[in-house]
């Protein structure tokens, strides 16, 4: 039994798994806001621990003002706990202190009879702002919620600048060589390149095929005819009412004028019918009759007989060679 011949080239795409992040955590700089005035001390308190408590669970390492500035000279500690946490020199101060990757300033702020609550972002290096949102007309009592929703906004956005995700590697194409056994070698005609299908014997003759007569076409000839004759007969029927029409008007067989013009329109119609009908039938006899002398190879014929209420039909349909 022939085995053909298989080269099989197969690719292997090993796609390496993507690398886990070994980036440090983001670092922030907690910082209270600068505009207190208006808002209780322990409304600030409460802010400052939520915001805290919501980085860490989000994976951000925080870092208080407080741990800072324990280590700093007294003038220093003052200075910088007195500077105004919107101008990036004040940032870039605390950030440098602290030696963190963003500062962030939490805002609670009185806002019409209400608060705006909220989180500011700033890059430690140089204090230039990066992302901001608040929530303003929040009830006390809405305030942490507004800081967890301004949260959810600057997080994502912050970790997108500072901690972008990595660029997964290329997958790994690993090319697997065929394996030829002696036993899978393809047996090779002669005369015939491999893979090529040997030509097929064509039957050439000089003796032209003659297909014999079918009998099918006379076989059928008589439909027309008949229907030819039937035609005529009809028609000679018609015109002989026409002819009696005729001679009922000549006579003058009529008593009222009205039906002197009946009989003249249906001698009318009659005549029409006949003339037609007998040239019908002529002609359907001169069909049969070329059906049947003619020779012919092949034909096809399908007699069709249509019956309504007003007559009938004989119809013949085929083809000849």
């Amino acid at each position: 039994m022939l085995i053909p011949f298989i080269a099989a080239l197969t690719l292997v795409v090993a796609q390496a798994p993507a690398p886990s992040s070994s980036a440090k955590p983001l670092t922030v700089l907690l910082a209270p806001t600068d505009v207190a005035r208006g808002t209780p001390r322990y409304l600030i308190g409460f802010a400052q621990e939520h915001v805290a408590e919501q980085l860490k669970g989000r994976g951000l390492e925080v870092i208080r003002v407080a741990d800072v500035t324990r280590t700093l000279p007294k003038k220093k500690r003052a200075a910088m706990m007195r500077c105004n946490r919107t101008q990036p020199s004040c940032i870039a101060s605390l950030g440098l202190a602290a030696k963190t990757d963003v500062v962030m300033v939490t805002e609670v702020v009185p806002y019409l009879k209400a608060y705006k609550a909220g989180v500011r972002v700033y890059t430690a290096q140089d204090g230039a702002p990066l992302v901001e949102h608040s929530v303003p007309g929040v009830s006390e009592d809405q305030v942490l919620d507004a800081l967890t929703q301004a949260l959810d906004v600057v997080v994502p956005r912050t970790l997108r600048v500072l901690r972008p995700e990595p660029v997964a590697p290329p997958p790994q194409v690993v090319v697997q060589t065929p394996t030829v056994t002696p036993s899978d070698k393809p047996t090779v005609t002669p005369g015939v390149s491999p893979g090529v299908e040997p030509p097929t014997r064509v039957d050439l003759t000089d003796t032209p095929r003659v297909e014999p007569e079918t009998p099918g076409r006379r076989k059928w000839a008589w439909v027309p005819a008949a229907g030819g004759v039937v035609a005529a007969g009809v028609g000679t029927v018609f015109l002989v009412q026409s002819r009696s029409k005729f001679d009922d008007l000549d006579k003058n067989e009529f008593s009222t004028l009205a039906e002197a013009d009946a009989a003249r329109d249906s001698g009318k119609r009659s005549q029409t019918i006949g003339v037609v009908g007998i040239g019908v039938g002529a002609a359907a006899v001169v069909t049969g009759a070329l059906m049947y002398f003619l020779p012919t190879k092949q034909s096809s014929v399908q007699p069709s007989v249509t019956l309504t209420p007003q007559g009938g039909g004989l119809s013949v349909a085929g083809t000849w060679q």
